[in-house]
């Protein structure tokens, strides 16, 4: 058995039986598995050649006062340009590799297009 012994103290008696606890498995067993993100939001901007960036709002609980407070975070995605999308549209993000230093996400459709 594969198990690590913690020292009693030192003034113990030798009836007492010793803590066991399991061994600590090493990180190169085990499988970390990431989910691809799928999310949704509204185009931003356009400034860019191949990228939008889209702004993905969230609820999320209050560390102090658990009220459900709206958290925005602006993804950088890139656009091929076949959709054509615009400022103000509602799109969905679908994740990738890397493709530069801050994007990761690529625009898989148009869920909704701008009034």
């Amino acid at each position: 058995m594969n198990a690590t012994m913690l020292r009693g103290s030192a003034f113990a008696s030798s009836s007492r039986v010793a803590a066991v606890r399991p061994a600590i498995s090493s990180r190169a067993s085990t499988v970390v598995v990431r989910a691809v993100q799928d999310l949704q939001g509204k185009v931003v901007s356009k400034g860019m050649q191949q990228s939008v960036v889209v702004a993905v709002e969230r609820l999320s609980a209050h560390d102090k006062y658990f009220k459900r407070v709206r958290i925005t975070k602006r993804y950088i995605a890139h656009d091929d340009g076949s959709l054509g999308v615009g400022v103000g549209d509602y799109v969905r993000l679908e994740g990738c590799r890397p493709l530069s230093k801050n994007k990761r996400f690529k625009l898989a459709e148009v869920v909704r297009r701008a009034d």
